[in-house]
């Protein structure tokens, strides 16, 4: 691979956090790209570049923990722009907020419903659960 072609590969860029004893902490995580195709960038994490190409020269294969990243669909692992990573960043938050918001409401309505009841039949109907109820259920 030529020094040139090797840098106009864009670095990629993806926001995470993590959890710990002073809080959330949200990181920038910097991917570099070791192959593309027409269509694909390979990513390795920073760092990770050198042993990610010589394993790749050594036996002709991307490193099996290179991620696959399409260079124009709308939703992907990482982006070349910071401005995309954040905004990607906050979209996957929007959702895990979702999730979690009905997995509470739905641990509400069956702790609510069952913490008078000694036995449950085969199938037990909760009577609470406003917010599951108020779900859109038109294309189930």
């Amino acid at each position: 691979m030529s020094e040139e072609k090797q840098q106009a590969w864009p670095d990629h860029f993806r926001y995470i956090d993590s959890i710990g004893p002073e809080g959330v902490t949200i990181v920038c995580r910097r991917y570099v790209v070791i192959r593309e195709s027409e269509h694909c960038y390979w990513l390795v994490p920073e760092g990770h570049e050198g042993y990610a190409m010589a394993r790749q020269e050594a036996t002709g294969k991307v490193w099996d923990n290179a991620k696959r990243v399409s260079k124009d669909s709308w939703r992907r692992f990482a982006y070349p722009d910071k401005e995309e990573a954040l905004r990607s960043y906050k979209a996957r938050k929007r959702h895990q907020l979702s999730h979690a918001e009905l997995a509470l409401e739905r641990a509400k309505a069956a702790l609510a419903d069952i913490k008078d009841l000694e036995a449950i039949n085969d199938e037990h109907l909760c009577a609470g659960g406003d917010y599951i109820k108020e779900l859109n259920w038109v294309d189930c």
